[in-house]
């Protein structure tokens, strides 16, 4: 039985009647959910596996609170991992700041010159094993002072390449360091204090000693997994992941210098010219796009869509590194890699983020450089990652695309061929086109359920159509929302297939359940848009008193203002659990209102992400300095979208900020999204051999 084609109503009623079955079933389903809930907060895997066991255990001994009238059981479970994994974060720096200061106490000495001298001698000397790079960012960090979002920006690089080679810098020092501590075991408080302050080493719980390695399993070689599609169309290179066999490592070919260009080829890289052209998506326009089933929608049918040829991996006697998914289209490549550890690492998972970190994509002497990374841990030997280039125009070639190469940071490259993916025209399947985009349908009986591809179909730049379709971009997963409508009148609800928030998927997949052929209406009551923030927000503001700016604030596509600022001691009936801390005397809680207003009239304000508080500290962490501004988020309140209101928790903590002294800031480039009460009713018919 597949857990996942089951019905979360269903799981419930096993599990009542069969509680062993029951447990097994949920676990099937939703433990990779829970696995990345919980990685977002603990980096530990063993702690990352308590955290999901433990919201098992929760979930089946306090079922009954269960309510799928006021969420749906993913919301709910993410809650509780959510809610464990922030639990176990904090237990751990309670207890690292204990024995900090247990540390401090019984090492406090007279020799701290002399400690402070050799220190610094030491830690020059391990800077030495750090690579230009991995130097360049602890010198900027610690020597010059500054935040890893300035350095992301003086380098231009992204903020999470910075952030992941400032850890491993650190862990490499650490590493260097520790024998010298060991064997001098002189350790004053300053001394301790300089170090922890660098974060050169850890607390001393977690001290471990380089020569007494932890023994591992060794991993389970698994077969050629060669699975049939089993009816499904094309995949989406974003779906599961698949083995092959390797072949040998290939040399990357000479190269001329950037801009040396074959006469064949026509063109590369997007000039600023064309970058700045608006792609023709007025209404009539959009019925020219072209659809490449299980890709997704070209929006200019003039390029071309590639996809990978075959799988490329290079065999090394340490790890195995595969090329699983490779697409082209709208002017972005997106490449899926995975690398399989073949025996134990001293850190299996830093070791397998470094080799997976990549630098570039070259083709004819042109360099397309990464703009996005996102990473997944499959298991303590297996790691997968997502990469984006954008600003990318590759030719029209019959024969496709040959001697492309991914070059990784460590060296590491692999050769690999495109082929050209045969495009249909959108007006071949059933669709629908409003003022502000469309939607495109693509249906098929697979195991006699209906599952419909659901593709966005955007008409402008500004407001894009967010994927799942009907809900914010962050949400925890629509269920129910879309459905289909039978001849007779049955209405079928629809689950999204393999759903979660912000990935690199342009469409997904909806699962309507046993249906038989005939015809049916496909219904989307209405559509959720995203478009950025224009320029930074900042709002000066004293929750105490209170008081703030009264002022109207400039979106794209509309504006906000601060309503209501006040104080409340209990939870908003719709804040999730996990975001709520309990006022005490030391915290305290306010509740922010916004009125936030639209260019368009039925497309209202529902969210603006990544609003923060700047607040002075009294009491920062070792990375910073007393009286600096810390970085708080606020906790987001879900409204349905037809208030005007945005409504936001802020959470503060009098002994470490001062909450008189803060202010609220929207980073340039944060998503706002928007509701369309725009309803979609889509004819189409099921066939036997759909």
């Amino acid at each position: 039985m597949d857990a996942r084609r089951l019905t979360d109503e269903r799981i419930l009623d096993i599990l009542e009647s069969d509680s062993q079955k029951g447990i097994v079933l949920l676990m099937e389903k939703y433990t990779a959910l829970l696995w990345h809930v919980s990685s977002l907060y603990v980096r530990n895997p063993e702690d990352i596996k308590e955290c999901v066991n433990d919201s098992f255990s929760e979930f089946y001994f306090h079922r009954k609170r269960f309510n799928p009238k006021k969420s749906s059981l993913s919301a709910y479970l993410t809650a509780i991992a959510r809610n464990k994994a922030v639990s176990c974060y904090r237990k751990e720096q309670r207890e690292n700041s204990r024995r900090a200061d247990i540390l401090a106490e019984e090492l406090e000495g007279d020799d701290s010159q002399i400690a402070k001298a050799e220190l610094r001698t030491d830690i020059e000397r391990a800077m030495k094993f750090l690579k230009p790079n991995e130097l360049q960012v602890i010198r900027m960090k610690y020597y010059d002072g500054m935040s890893v979002r300035e350095i992301a920006e003086s380098l231009n690089l992204p903020y999470e390449t910075v952030k992941k080679r400032h850890q491993r810098s650190i862990l490499k020092l650490g590493k260097s360091l520790m024998i010298t501590l060991v064997l001098i075991f002189i350790l004053t408080a300053c001394v301790y204090g300089v170090l922890r302050y660098f974060d050169v080493i850890p607390p001393i719980n977690l001290w471990t000693l380089p020569w007494k390695g932890v023994e591992m399993e060794e991993p389970e070689k698994k077969p050629d997994d060669d699975r049939e599609s089993g009816g499904r169309v094309q995949k989406n290179p974003l779906n599961d992941m698949t083995g092959e066999e390797g072949k040998p490592e290939v040399d990357l070919p000479e190269e001329g210098p950037i801009g040396e260009i074959s006469a064949e080829t026509p063109l590369l890289r997007l000039s600023p010219e064309a970058q700045a052209e608006t792609i023709d998506r007025t209404p009539g326009a959009m019925e020219d796009y072209t659809v490449v089933p299980g890709y997704g929608v070209n929006e200019n049918p003039k390029e071309a869509v590639y996809t990978l040829a075959k799988k490329e991996s290079l065999e090394k006697e340490e790890y195995s590194l595969t090329l699983e998914e490779v697409l082209y289209t709208n002017h972005k490549i997106i490449v899926k890699a995975s690398i399989l550890l073949k025996k134990n690492m001293k850190d299996n998972m830093d070791y397998m983020e470094e080799k997976m970190n990549v630098d570039s994509l070259t083709f004819q002497g042109n360099i397309f450089k990464k703009s996005f990374q996102a990473d997944t841990l499959i298991d303590s030997h297996t790691y997968s990652a997502i990469y984006r280039f954008e600003n990318v125009s590759l030719p029209n070639m019959e024969k496709g695309i040959e001697n492309m190469c991914i070059q990784f940071t460590d060296g590491d490259s692999i050769l690999f061929n495109m082929v050209s993916a045969e495009q249909k025209k959108v007006t071949g399947y059933p669709y629908q086109i409003g003022d502000l985009g469309g939607i495109l349908a693509i249906p098929r009986l697979e195991d006699e359920s209906l599952i419909i591809a659901i593709h966005p179909l955007d008409d402008r730049d500004e407001l894009r159509i967010i994927p799942a379709i009907v809900v914010e971009e962050m949400s925890s997963g629509p269920k129910d929302i879309i459905t289909v409508t039978g001849e007779d009148g049955t209405v079928y609800p629809g689950e999204c297939i393999r759903y979660h928030p912000r990935g690199e998927e342009t469409y997904f997949e909806w699962d309507f359940g046993k249906v038989k052929p005939g015809s049916y209406t496909l219904n989307v009551p209405w559509v959720y848009l995203k478009t950025e923030i224009d320029e930074d927000i900042d709002i000066a503001l004293n929750p105490v008193k209170p008081s703030w700016e009264d002022k109207k604030y400039q979106l794209a596509k509309g504006s906000i203002w601060l309503q209501e600022c006040v104080p409340i001691d209990e939870k908003p009936e719709d804040l999730p659990d996990y975001y709520w801390t309990d006022s005490s005397p030391t915290i305290r809680n306010w509740s922010l209102r916004f009125g936030a207003s639209s260019v368009y009239a039925a497309c209202p304000v529902t969210c603006i992400y990544s609003l923060q508080c700047m607040i002075e500290c009294y009491n920062p962490d070792l990375y910073d300095k007393p009286g600096m501004s810390r970085t708080h988020r606020l906790s987001i309140i879900p409204t349905d979208g037809q208030t005007g209101i945005l409504e936001y928790v802020l959470m503060i903590n009098t002994e470490l900020a001062n909450p008189e002294n803060m202010r609220l800031h929207i980073d340039k480039g944060s998503s706002i999204n928007f509701r369309w009460n725009q309803s979609f009713e889509i004819p189409f018919t099921v066939e036997k051999n759909n």
